[in-house]
């Protein structure tokens, strides 16, 4: 999701510049990219292992070092709640005053057209009609409007009247001042504008430390996203003091470690009296070599800055993975994301994402609806087998690799899922035990849900296992389904014991009639491709809704032909 302009591009750089951090623009261009929006160049050959960018952590922008820092941490507020508050605080009350305003400014919550940049799940009506019935609607329930956020949006309104009242501080009369004549329109503005500054710092904003948490770092928020191919490495000390930010010893830490001492000390028994002025002799003489260590390292990293030498434990670097080659573009990763979290999250798609899913869950949902000569097979499935063929499929391809000495990679989306899927066994069979009626309902909702998000297909078009099991179960005859059980209980199926030979036979892939009840489903399911001639149009209906759209629904549809085609 580009949301900074080009003309914004000289400002940043200045910003960087005034905050003495290295960025390597004469090896670096800063330009439009193919792929939308701005990115970064190699304006020369430039080798692995070279910094790209290195910003002081005092430079980056975040809640704790945000204006309204002290606000927020006696309200309790952290997190990206906390960010949101800050960034809004310091654009349009602070402003000019704030050291990090020049930089802050080039963010924009507006699309090119003057619209607000909005998540799917606060889409108008007919932009959420573009992904009905795709696996970001069906296994990630997410066009449904995020409740945090709102509850978030109404905490913010009622701290900022708050801060006024107490302290006179300027309400951010856009974001949180509703006007209370036109209230339902006023507030649904308000919110949106809220949500909007949400979503946008939510695809910029990097993982810093545990006092920074999530903050905006200048340039580095400007590389686009490569999943498979990226060539940066974001770098930074992450566990320092959570109360100020030091790496190593400072005041704080020196403090809970002498309190944590008088605890045992209270606690210690009279007897041990000579034992603890030994300790506590140790423990002051060490407090005092320790603080002064500390002191004297501080003195020397602030001799280091007047030199304009940076500690690299208080800094954040880019760090190139591998050699790039001059004109190519330089890529970071946000991980191994489907289009469904990219969109949800960054705003954007990528054509061919290998990441992308089919969830299926919902159209078996729909068999089982129509026929009821399936209900004890998936009572026993959902409470029983899953768990079940889940621990067995594990140890079976965990058997299968050893013995053929195989990457611990290979096949990994197979694994991982089978390992996901086992680790519900223990839950599936607590079920079992539950003598309450109403906890047995929630232990099957849960279960419903575990099971059903495993229905689905991957990118190159194969059914997930725990799709083959489920399609290979139900197309079992009754014959053939009594024989499952070394001994089958009339009154409870989950209280069957399964014969673990005819295990197996769930992860068969040449079933005929498996593989004909999957074709029909899938040609049931298929998604026709978004054109123009049907393509829900209208006003709150973006160029970029219809572009990521899109692509998603693209990608799924090719997964199911391509899972057609293995089935024929």
């Amino acid at each position: 999701m580009s949301v900074t302009c080009e003309d914004d591009i000289d400002r940043i750089i200045k910003f960087v510049a005034d905050c003495n951090a290295k960025f390597e623009d004469s090896k670096c261009d800063i330009k439009e990219s193919t792929l939308g929006g701005l990115g970064v160049f190699a304006k020369t050959d430039i080798g692995q292992g070279e910094a790209i960018l290195t910003l002081n952590k005092s430079s980056i922008f975040s809640a704790s070092n945000s204006s309204i820092a002290n606000l927020l941490c006696d309200n309790d507020i952290d997190g990206m709640l906390a960010l949101n508050m800050a960034f809004i605080y310091e654009t349009t009350v602070f402003k000019n005053t704030s050291h990090w305003y020049s930089f802050l400014r080039t963010i924009r919550i507006h699309d090119d057209q003057g619209r607000l940049n909005l998540p799917p799940s606060f889409w108008s009506a007919d932009g959420k009609k573009l992904l009905k019935g795709t696996s970001f609607d069906t296994l990630f329930d997410a066009l449904a409007p995020e409740d945090e956020i709102i509850q978030g949006f109404e905490i913010a309104v009622d701290l900022a009247h708050k801060w006024n009242e107490e302290f006179g501080l300027e309400v951010p009369a856009e974001f949180f001042q509703i006007d209370g004549k036109q209230r339902e329109k006023d507030y649904k503005l308000k919110l949106e504008r809220f949500i909007s500054v949400a979503y946008t710092l939510s695809s910029r904003g990097f993982e810093i430390d545990s006092y920074h948490e999530t903050a905006l770092v200048p340039i580095a928020d400007l590389f686009n996203h490569h999943a498979t191919q990226p060539d940066l490495k974001f770098v930074s000390l992450y566990d320092v003091c959570d109360k100020c930010g030091e790496p190593g010893m400072c005041k704080h830490l020196i403090a809970e470690e002498y309190l944590e001492a008088k605890e045992q000390e209270e606690y210690a028994p009279a007897t041990s009296g000579a034992n603890t002025a030994a300790i506590d002799d140790d423990l002051i003489n060490r407090l005092e070599n320790n603080l002064e260590d500390a002191y004297s390292n501080k003195s020397a990293d602030d001799e280091d800055d007047d030199n304009g030498i940076q500690n690299p434990d208080e800094c954040v670097d880019l760090v190139l993975k591998n050699d790039v080659s001059q004109g190519q573009e330089i890529f970071n990763s946000y991980g191994e994301l489907s289009n469904v979290f990219l969109l949800a999250r960054y705003g954007f798609t990528i054509p061919g994402n290998l990441y992308d899913i089919v969830h299926l869950g919902p159209d078996f949902m729909e068999i089982l609806r129509k026929d009821d000569k399936h209900q004890e097979k998936v009572k026993w499935w959902s409470q029983v087998g899953h768990g079940l063929f889940c621990a067995w499929y594990a140890k079976m391809r965990e058997e299968e690799d050893e013995d053929e000495d195989e990457d611990e990679d290979e096949d990994e989306d197979e694994q991982n899922e089978a390992q996901s899927d086992a680790s519900h066994q223990e839950a599936d069979s607590e079920m079992e035990e539950e003598s309450e009626e109403e906890e047995e309902e929630e232990e099957e909702e849960d279960g419903l849900k575990s099971w059903l998000s495993q229905l689905y297909i991957d990118f190159s078009g194969e059914p997930s296992p725990s799709t083959w099991a489920l399609a290979n179960l139900l197309t079992l005859t009754t014959a053939q389904w009594d024989t499952f059980f070394s001994q089958k209980s009339t009154l409870h199926i989950t209280d069957s014991i399964i014969n673990e030979e005819k295990l197996p036979f769930l992860a068969k892939t040449d079933n005929l009639h498996a593989k004909k009840m999957l074709s029909k489903l899938l040609k049931d399911k298929q998604l026709p491709p978004l054109t123009d001639s049907n393509a829900p149009r209208g006003a709150g209906v973006t160029d970029a809704m219809l572009h990521n759209s899109r692509i998603l629904v693209q990608s799924e549809h090719d997964i199911l032909d391509r899972c057609l085609k293995r089935l024929t």
